[in-house]
């Protein structure tokens, strides 16, 4: 498995540089290009995902370029005791910090419960369709959010970006992925509102056609069909997804709090 990773140094985004944060689902897809852009910043990001090896291998290539930068932590977020894990395993290597915190784990698509309508699912897909999806998306950001606040509370400080979707905003199909995500900016809000007093903020990205994940199933007679979505007749990139989160993080976002920012080309506009 090869997962370049290019340390040029040129990015600098205010008040990243330093600090100590919590990238889930970081092994591959848009979480990866999130924590190589923070380490690019000067963060330090403990690298997440369910599945050892990956976690391992992609930490120690950045530790390679750059010593110390990440801290690999696997562990299914999914699972409390397991973050809790995680999160002690974060303050031994930061010395108590917890600056930062993205909530992208998420449960891949599937197609039955993408394409199947409400009303034609079966008692199966109802309840434990439903239930593993919520797990992974909306209970694996509950979790890792209680553990980073209690740092952030400490330090009066610290941001959480979470990753939702345009369906979360507007509907579209797979009842479940669209419950889940859209509960997930529920949360955001009420971290932002309880939270700001302590000068902690929470946003999310809401996305649209992201070269990520599915993308990578489909044919290239379906990529062309959806990029007409957009107004940019484009897909985006896990780069710019991975700048918007970035950006949300560092002091330039330090006055947004309980926002959704829509990064899918002005398909959603609102």
């Amino acid at each position: 498995m090869n997962h370049s990773f290019v340390f040029e140094g040129k990015t600098a985004l205010p008040g990243l540089r330093g600090k100590y944060g919590v990238v889930t689902g970081s092994t591959k897809g848009m979480g990866l290009i999130i924590a190589r852009l923070l380490v690019e910043c000067g963060a330090r990001v403990v690298i997440n995902g369910r599945n050892t090896e990956p976690v391992y291998e992609i930490s120690n290539e950045m530790n390679q370029r750059i010593p110390d930068a990440t801290l690999p932590c696997p562990a299914d977020t999914a699972d409390f005791s397991q973050v809790q894990n995680l999160f002690k395993q974060t303050r031994e290597w930061s010395g108590g910090n917890v600056d930062f915190l993205v909530c992208n784990a998420g449960h891949p698509i599937e197609d039955d419960l993408w394409e199947t309508p409400l009303h034609a699912m079966n008692p199966d897909q109802l309840q434990h369709g439903f239930d593993k999806i919520r797990r992974v998306d909306l209970d694996g950001a509950r979790f890792c959010s209680h553990e980073a606040l209690g740092s952030m509370v400490e330090q009066q400080a610290g941001s959480i970006v979470f990753i939702s979707s345009t369906p979360a905003l507007t509907g579209y199909k797979g009842t479940p992925f669209t419950e889940a995500k859209a509960a997930i900016l529920g949360l955001m809000r009420d971290i932002a509102r309880e939270y700001a007093k302590h000068q902690i903020r929470a946003n999310a990205l809401a996305l649209g056609n992201i070269q990520s994940g599915w993308y990578d199933h489909l044919t290239d007679e379906a990529k062309k069909e959806i990029a007409q979505e957009s107004p940019t007749k484009r897909w985006g990139t896990k780069r710019e997804v991975a700048g918007a989160a970035v950006f949300l993080l560092s002091e330039l976002a330090g006055y947004i709090n309980g926002q959704t920012l829509v990064v899918d080309g002005g398909k959603v506009i609102h």
